[in-house]
């Protein structure tokens, strides 16, 4: 019976061997998962090096400049106008090729066509306007430099919508604009264009900056009068007037030329239908 015992103790030991290394093996791979655990926790005691966001709106602040608020109170037809606009605190230097700068004029108290587009400029109009009748929103938009930017709408006191138009720094978003230089610092023309037709004034310059030509679309039609300028450097003198139509509608229009002159504005002909 002994001898028997014996025998089956032999025959188990290699099987018990083989568990006990198992288990063995696996209360290393165990050991090492604990081990190679990244350590995830958080210090809350560690000092934060991040700045914190600035979630306040500065006040009067508008594309990054600060500005400051004016305002006009005007009577038409008998009922009062408030035109409430900003103005930027500091003297700027605008876009020389803009056709029209926006300025407040303290003097007669209304905004104005800067005079000039060399050096800076003071009082130009920056960030929203809004032009109120009786309290009644009837024009609302934006300016950026003394220039329109972004949408501007037209609106009846019953705030029906007449006209809405979007710029992008004075000329229409849309428009087709080439330049003298890679840089695109010299403008040469600027085809304006409105939900994708021709539509707003158009103008050509020279290299130097001056306008060479100006004129007028509407619905793809040269309207109205067009002009060429001589480049002179003193004064702007007009070198051709050509007559288009009044309007995109006048079919049978004969396009004439109304005036011509040389560069001391001397008129060398005049079309006796201006008479």
């Amino acid at each position: 019976m002994q001898k028997f015992i014996l025998f089956i103790f032999l025959m188990a030991s290699p099987a018990l061997l083989v568990a006990q290394s198992k288990k063995e093996k696996k209360n290393e791979k165990a050991k090492t998962e604990v081990i190679e655990k990244p350590n995830i926790s958080i210090d809350l005691d560690a000092e934060d090096t991040l700045t914190d966001v600035d979630l306040k709106v500065k006040k009067n602040t508008f594309y990054g400049e600060k500005t400051k608020r004016r305002w006009t109170v005007t009577e038409v037809q008998g009922r009062n106008q408030i035109e409430e606009f900003y103005v930027l605190k500091e003297a700027v230097e605008v876009d020389a090729y803009a056709p029209i700068v926006y300025v407040y004029d303290h003097n007669k108290r209304q905004i104005a066509d800067a005079k000039s587009r060399a050096g800076l400029i003071e009082n130009v109009l920056h960030g929203p306007y809004k032009r109120l009748i009786n309290d009644v929103i009837v024009e609302e938009g934006m300016y950026f430099h003394g220039v329109k930017h972004e949408r501007w709408i037209s609106l009846t006191r019953d705030q029906m919508l007449t006209d809405k138009e979007h710029y992008s720094k004075g000329w229409y978003r849309d428009s087709e604009i080439t330049y003298y230089d890679a840089e695109k610092t010299k403008v040469k023309e600027v085809i304006p264009i409105q939900y994708g037709k021709k539509e707003g004034t158009y103008y050509y310059f020279y290299e130097n900056g001056r306008v060479a030509v100006r004129g007028y679309y509407e619905f793809d039609k040269k309207v109205g009068v067009w002009t060429e300028y001589y480049n002179n450097t003193t004064r702007v003198i007009a070198k051709r007037e050509i007559q288009f139509p009044p309007d995109p509608y006048q079919k049978h229009f004969r396009t004439y030329i109304r005036k011509e002159s040389d560069r001391f504005a001397n008129v060398l002909y005049e079309s006796p239908k201006i008479k």
